[in-house]
């Protein structure tokens, strides 16, 4: 019904459409960047800062956003619509009907997409995090295992978190250290996650990469034990997505690296690296969630953006099922081409 109701709208008024298109959107992206200046939002939407401010007094009249001089914020009347013009906003400008046909194609329940190119606009990550922070939230239970992965994907998941009731949530590393940024690291992550849930959180104080004797011993530690037992028994796992080739670079000898090129990797996840089809061409080794022993029951979710990962995204959905991929709308656009090339 809603759908054709945009129909009707479209055909009947649209230039009363795209100005309700423009308001929701112009509403979406203050309450994401508030206080916001008329000048900083119109380039961040690419608009004349003419239509932002024109668009701005209309919504002030109405009552949905304050002005001061730290720029435009929403009033509390705004919150209560504010969800139905996001809806509104993704539907017109085609983000949900992508969103529907990728779960389609994609062994996923759900896909949600963010609007923008995170490759032309770094700050379209924030938006992915918050849109998968606050799903993230909804999955959580009291009593749940959340394990994570590190990377800027899941860092601004971490960061796009609000602040909400406690939940006795156990948060824990999906996989040892890597050697990256330590602000992305899994641990650093999992131990920011915990705090902002109210929750706890155990750490592993290990290199990603030990050799087959070293990991042996290592695994005999009752800390380490204690962590890799909770990560099978995990709820959640939400874990970022890597292109293959900038992954293996510090990680695989140049000979492997070689190899898995050849092969068609593509994509990298939890250590482990997939062709197109999700074909899984090297195991992961390290400490880590053994993807094999999870229980029926574990819910994955992936996130990950930007129109150059769109072939990673894919290697790593096609492996196997997920209960939610969000993403933004380069990713998914690529995406599609790639598994509708015909359209």
């Amino acid at each position: 019904m809603a759908a054709d109701y945009i129909t009707l709208m479209r055909a009947l008024a649209p230039d009363l459409t795209d100005e309700m298109t423009r308001r929701a959107l112009i509403l979406d992206r203050i309450a994401i960047m508030q206080p916001v200046g008329r000048r900083q939002l119109a380039t961040r939407l690419h608009l004349p800062e003419r239509e932002i401010r024109n668009t701005a007094a209309m919504l002030k009249d109405l009552g949905y956003i304050e002005l001061n001089a730290s720029g435009m914020m929403l009033s509390p009347r705004a919150e209560e619509i504010l969800e139905s013009a996001r809806a509104f906003s993704k539907v017109m400008n085609g983000l949900t009907e992508m969103e529907n046909r990728l779960a389609e194609l994609l062994p996923v329940r759900r896909v949600l997409i963010a609007p923008g190119n995170v490759d032309q606009e770094e700050r379209v990550l924030s938006d992915v995090g918050r849109i998968c922070a606050a799903r993230l939230r909804s999955q959580l239970q009291s009593g749940n295992t959340l394990a994570i992965t590190g990377g800027r994907s899941v860092a601004a998941v971490v960061r796009g978190f609000q602040g909400s009731a406690s939940l006795n949530v156990m948060v824990v590393p999906a996989r040892g250290g890597l050697g990256r940024s330590v602000e992305w690291e899994a641990n650093t992550l999992a131990e920011e996650l915990a705090g902002k849930l109210g929750g706890h959180y155990r750490l592993i104080h290990l290199p990603d990469q030990l050799d087959a004797p070293a990991m042996q011993e290592m695994l005999k530690l009752p800390e380490v034990q204690e962590v890799t037992e909770l990560l099978q028994r995990a709820d959640v796992i939400l874990h970022g997505i890597g292109k293959a080739e900038d992954a293996m670079k510090t990680r695989l000898s140049r000979a492997t690296q070689g190899r898995l090129l050849r092969q068609g990797a593509v994509g990298e996840c939890f250590g482990a690296y997939f062709d197109l089809e999700g074909q899984c061409l090297l195991e992961a080794s390290g400490i880590g969630v053994d993807l094999a022993r999870l229980k029926p029951t574990c819910r994955m979710i992936a996130v990950a953006a930007g129109s150059s990962k769109a072939s990673a995204i894919l290697s790593v959905m096609r492996h196997g099922h997920h209960e939610l991929l969000v993403t933004d709308e380069g990713a998914a656009r690529e995406m599609l081409a790639l598994l509708e090339p015909r359209k």
